[in-house]
């Protein structure tokens, strides 16, 4: 086995730094857009963050494969810290559909509709660069963190992973 196909029982901590960093990135390139539309605009976008983070951690970390550990995003070890540990058998039985990725997809989707938004009604070079800041950070560095770093070293993958059925197909068993 290839070193850059070992599975990770554990995620580095500069893996896990990485991710964390980047996802806090996002939250803030969001709500900085947001705050053009108001605080309060700013203030419901940071609620609905966490509210995500937490059907995260309480619906899905709780039956992952790293609960108590640092996975890729850091989330197994937060997880344990909240939540009482969960059935690892559901983690693998639950379906992964488009529709229910749509509160995932909005964290970066909503700031950006208003960004734009803001950029043709009301030009600022500070909003042009939390717009930039947004849409490199949520598609190409997400994209970049989760199939070299996250999805490619998961032990989870390897047990069954949702999300893997509906960005790739059934997991490859030998993959890693």
């Amino acid at each position: 086995m290839k070193k850059e196909e070992q599975c990770f029982d554990r995620y580095p901590a500069g893996i896990v730094a990485v991710s964390a960093a980047q996802a806090l990135l996002i939250y803030l390139a969001g709500a900085g857009i947001m705050a053009r539309a108001g605080l309060a605009a700013a203030g419901i976008y940071i609620a609905f963050c966490l509210w995500c983070e937490y059907r995260v951690l309480s619906g899905s970390c709780v039956h992952c494969a790293y609960y108590g550990k640092p996975c890729a995003f850091g989330r197994g070890l937060l997880s344990s810290w909240l939540f009482k540990q969960g059935d690892p058998a559901r983690f693998n039985a639950r379906q992964i559909t488009w529709a229910a990725m749509v509160p995932d997809l909005l964290i970066s989707l909503a700031p950006l509709a208003v960004g734009v938004f803001f950029l043709v009604t009301a030009f600022s070079w500070l909003l042009l660069g939390l717009v930039a800041a947004l849409v490199i950070l949520a598609f190409p560095v997400t994209g970049l963190i989760r199939s070299q770093w996250a999805c490619a070293h998961c032990k989870q993958r390897l047990l069954g992973c949702p999300a893997e059925k509906l960005f790739a197909g059934p997991a490859k068993p030998d993959a890693c």
